[in-house]
């Protein structure tokens, strides 16, 4: 009993002590967002002498935050609707067909996962540009699609390889089409699922900054990693700006995960007991 009880308390420890270690620099964040940049300058560690606000209203108020704001919410739409219809087909058809080739792919795709991706960064921004769309929406949202894509088909896969079968079989007795089943039947049955790759990819593309800065350059608009370089200069850097357009761009996505938290956990949980 007092083993039980001295390895609950050491793993209390070890959780609260990670707890701190994540939190600590969003809160250094929080911290610097009201303060000035002079004050930034000399701690970035002390607390603000005042609650200074003129760095929200100099965000809020600017019109390359409003516009990289509705921008990015446009590309994370887009993004995470075109990756879950994607990967829900391809999922649900690997899932269904049962082959030695079959397995073939779902080996390349998940393999894919365990190439870093700057090991093809350079070959990638070669494709993209030799096809015309280096600074282009359609080739941020393209490169977007293609490297968020492993994940979702294998939990897409791993989930439908669970679901009953019997439905489906029904629904071609009677006449229905395979697409038309799989539309009105299959999609339904994976709203699980399909809710975790949707919250998954929709938090990956929101923050996401190099693969923009890659593919997408100076094309305007900017998305709203993108739109902080605005507040960095060749000799000096508006720390509390930048900050501040952080704190403010977090929000959104924090609130977002909070409230769909409880999908990423069943659906995750869901594709890997079921593959």
């Amino acid at each position: 009993m007092m083993k039980r009880k001295a390895g609950n308390a050491l793993a209390s420890i070890a959780v609260w002590l990670m707890a701190v270690i994540f939190m600590a620099p969003l809160l250094l964040v929080v911290i610097n967002s009201f303060k000035t940049k002079g004050e930034i300058m000399t701690s970035a560690i002390a607390m603000p002498e005042t609650l200074y606000m003129e760095n929200f209203r100099t965000i809020l108020t600017d019109d390359h935050f409003g516009i990289s704001f509705l921008f990015s919410i446009g590309i994370v739409t887009v993004t995470t609707s075109l990756t879950v219809l994607v990967a829900a087909v391809t999922g649900y058809a690997l899932a269904r067909w049962e082959s030695f080739l079959c397995r073939i792919l779902v080996v390349i795709i998940m393999s894919t996962l365990f190439v870093p991706f700057q090991v093809y960064m350079v070959a990638l921004i070669v494709v993209v540009r030799d096809i015309g769309l280096i600074n282009h929406i359609a080739g941020l949202v393209m490169v977007y699609i293609a490297l968020g894509m492993p994940v979702p088909i294998f939990l897409c896969r791993s989930y439908c390889v669970g679901m009953s079968r019997e439905i489906e079989e029904a629904a071609v007795i009677d006449g229905c089409s395979k697409g038309k089943m799989v539309w009105i039947i299959v999609l339904p049955l994976m709203k699980p699922i399909l809710a975790t790759v949707a919250v998954l990819n929709a938090l990956w593309v929101w923050g996401e900054f190099l693969v923009a800065f890659l593919v997408y350059g100076n094309g305007k608009p900017m998305t709203l990693p993108l739109s902080q370089r605005y507040f960095y200069g060749t000799y000096s850097n508006q720390w509390n700006l930048i900050l501040t357009n952080f704190l403010i761009s977090s929000i959104p996505v924090v609130l977002f995960y909070i409230l769909m938290q409880k999908h990423i956990i069943k659906g995750v949980a869901a594709g890997a007991v079921k593959g």
